[in-house]
């Protein structure tokens, strides 16, 4: 049979019919190919493969205290042994902080696999083999800039307090004006701490035309941990007190404290030191303008608590033994009891009393500031 026969009108028509459907079906799977392509894949995920050879898919999203954490669609968070886990593959690499003994670097894995000497890793570079006792932690980069930041925050970081104002006016058959104020911060760090305060109220009777309260206190304290449990510190301590015709009274000093109790919801601090102090009196009536400069010791204790969970106690007592003349004795209380409203909000109350057995002739040795009101917490991270 010829196979060069010409084609008839009836299969040229079949023909051009076919050939001109042949292009469209061409472009519209080309078109179907193009936008598959820009389709978003299905999301990937980590996989963990245990000791007994069960597979698991989510997110490990740290590992910390001997626990990995992979979060999944059908069962939440789960909270998985390390010790039960065999290798596990990362979609998105993790932070892999190691210790001085290994190099003190970090290492970006997005695998690890368990071995008979202790574990290999793989980085950008290949593989790595870890010694057991360098994999404790995996975190996220996030986790590892913040964790990092805490180890080393800025001098203007890691600020955390409260500061309330209050204000009482009464009119009528009285006229007394009263204005108190109250600031507490601490910035606390793993090996040390710093401790500002701030207290002062001021009264006037209207009637009587007299200042009935006038008095300030502040200080600033540093605190650096030698070890887990002993500390030293440095102190500055200032005060003025117009009814006790007290210009300024200054103490500088310093010692060693002991951590007694260290607790998640309590702390309890003991020290004791040396101070030297400095007070300046005004010539008032008959007293004559005085200055005194003396050496004290200086014991002392503070103590915090959490009540629940939005309600913080604070205590500091001190005492002041004067080394020039050992009949007389300054003490300090400082108090104040915090609740938080909501956020930023507190009802902050602050308590202080200082006494002194030796004042000026006509005034008394003890005086006492109580402030309460509404607040602001805040937090400088």
């Amino acid at each position: 049979m010829r196979t060069d026969m010409p084609l008839t009108p009836g299969q040229c028509d079949r023909s051009r019919g076919l050939l001109g459907i042949a292009p469209k079906v061409k472009m519209g799977l080309l078109t179907l190919a193009f936008f598959g392509a820009l389709a978003p894949m299905p999301g990937r995920s980590d996989t963990l493969v245990l000791k007994n050879g069960d597979h698991l898919t989510g997110t490990v999203t740290q590992m910390e205290g001997g626990k990995l954490s992979l979060t999944t669609t059908y069962a939440g968070v789960l909270a998985i042994s390390w010790d039960e886990v065999y290798s596990v593959k990362l979609d998105k690499p993790l932070v892999l902080p190691l210790e001085d003994a290994v190099g003190g670097k970090k290492l970006a894995v997005s695998g690890i696999e368990r071995t008979s000497s202790g574990y290999v890793v793989t980085t950008a570079e290949g593989p790595k083999p870890v010694p057991p006792s360098a994999l404790t932690t995996l975190r996220t980069a996030a986790a590892q800039e913040a964790h990092e930041a805490m180890l080393h925050p800025g001098w203007g970081h890691g600020w955390q307090g409260n500061a309330n104002v209050s204000f009482a006016v009464a009119r009528g058959n009285s006229e007394t004006t009263s204005v108190g104020t109250g600031i507490n911060l601490a910035r606390p760090t793993r090996t040390d701490k710093t401790s500002v305060y701030y207290n002062t109220i001021y009264s006037h009777d209207g009637i009587l035309n007299a200042t009935t309260a006038e008095a300030t206190n502040a200080g600033l304290r540093y605190d650096h941990n030698v070890n887990p449990r002993l500390f030293t510190f440095a102190t500055t301590d200032f005060a003025v007190n117009v009814l006790q015709d007290l210009d300024l009274r200054t103490v500088v000093g310093g010692g060693f404290g002991w951590h007694a109790l260290k607790q998640a919801k309590q702390q309890l601090d003991v020290f004791g030191g040396a101070v030297w102090t400095h007070e300046n009196y005004s010539a008032v009536g008959k007293n004559a303008a005085e200055t005194n400069s003396f050496a004290a010791m200086d014991f002392g204790q503070q103590y915090s608590r959490k009540l629940g969970a939005s309600t913080t106690f604070t205590e500091q007592a001190y005492i002041f033994p004067n080394l020039k003349d050992t009949n007389q004795f300054r003490t300090t209380l400082n108090s104040g009891l915090s609740t938080r409203i909501n956020s930023f909000l507190t009802w902050q109350t602050s308590f202080s009393d200082v006494y002194v057995t030796d004042p000026q002739a006509g005034t008394k040795g003890n005086d006492v500031l109580l402030t309460t009101g509404l607040g602001i917490s805040f937090t400088k991270k």
